[in-house]
């Protein structure tokens, strides 16, 4: 009866931490895969005068187990490296499908929130999704510290479904 309960509340746990939302476009059906972070996923880069020490952070979107996007430090900036067949570009507030500047990386610079926009390439067209995340400059001790923050990310299997960032 014990483990009934621990594996229930695990599982119960992890539906509240994820959720989906079912969509229908062109006769086509999909979800949107959805997670939350809290507190929010981070990755630190560490400067001090005798070594540099820096994480990197896998982000499968589509959950399908593979590595969709990876966030990394390139000395002191935090950067967002697309797999093969993925693309980010900035978001504004509006539709995914009508960003422009779609690329393989970016930056994501101290101070400013990065609302980024993903697509990937699939036969029928592109999937959409979207991650809210930001980067800070701090000290850890004595020495300087950048930390990435990943907070929320969006994924919709449907294929063109026009989403919207923040949509979930």
């Amino acid at each position: 009866m014990r483990r009934f309960a621990l594996v229930l509340s695990i599982t119960l746990g992890l539906c509240f931490l994820s959720s989906c939302h079912k969509v229908e476009y062109g006769g086509q059906k999909g979800k949107i895969l959805h997670n939350k972070y809290d507190p929010a996923l981070n990755i630190n880069y560490i400067m001090d005068d005798v070594e540099q020490t820096w994480d990197t952070l896998k982000i499968d979107l589509d959950r399908d187990g593979e590595t969709d996007l990876r966030a990394c430090f390139f000395y002191d900036m935090a950067n967002i490296i697309a797999s093969k067949d993925w693309e980010i570009s900035v978001a504004y507030d509006g539709y995914i499908s009508e960003a422009y500047g779609w690329g393989r990386e970016h930056r994501v610079y101290w101070g400013h929130l990065s609302p980024l926009c993903v697509r990937h390439i699939v036969d029928e067209g592109y999937c959409f999704g979207w991650l809210d995340c930001y980067s800070t400059k701090g000290s850890e001790g004595q020495v300087d510290a950048i930390r990435f923050y990943l907070r929320e990310i969006a994924y919709c299997t449907c294929p063109n479904y026009p989403l919207k960032w923040g949509e979930k």
